[in-house]
């Protein structure tokens, strides 16, 4: 009997492919999202030490330039975590959009697996029926010999 041969597996090798591709897509996208996460958590410390730097200068006195300073310095602080929470959101949305498509292919390709499974199992069971008409025929010329 010829060797086995799944007709589709062209098919099957180009969504996986696909898959793989879109994996790492995937993957990088969550590796941005948790390079932003870092840089909101350094943002976030670096606020809170100015923070409690303003508060040590307001206790100690000074001058209200200074005071200024630290608020408007405050203010874009605030401002510029407020912008990296935006883009982290952004970029979790995307990544969830990759997921969905990665899982969309996974779902895709496990189709095509689930069908050569078949096909083989197919195959073997041709293959026993095959040599079981064989042995028959083996045994029946051997009684009549």
């Amino acid at each position: 009997m010829k060797k086995f041969s799944y007709s589709l597996e062209a098919v099957y090798q180009f969504k996986q492919k696909i898959l793989d591709k879109l994996k790492k897509e995937y993957a990088v996208k969550l590796q941005d999202v948790q390079m932003q996460q870092r840089l909101l958590e350094d943002l976030r410390k670096e606020l809170h030490h100015y923070e409690e730097e303003f508060e040590v200068v307001k206790r100690e006195g000074c001058s209200i330039e200074n005071m200024m300073i630290y608020v408007r310095g405050l203010e874009r602080m605030e401002k510029r975590i407020k912008k990296e929470e935006d883009e982290l959101t952004r970029l979790t949305i995307l990544a969830e959009e990759k997921k969905k498509e990665v899982i969309k292919a996974n779902m895709d390709t496990k189709a095509f697996e689930k069908l050569k499974e078949k096909k083989l199992e197919e195959y073997h069971v041709l293959g026993q029926k095959v040599e079981e008409v064989f042995i028959e025929e083996f045994v029946s010329h051997a009684r009549k010999a």
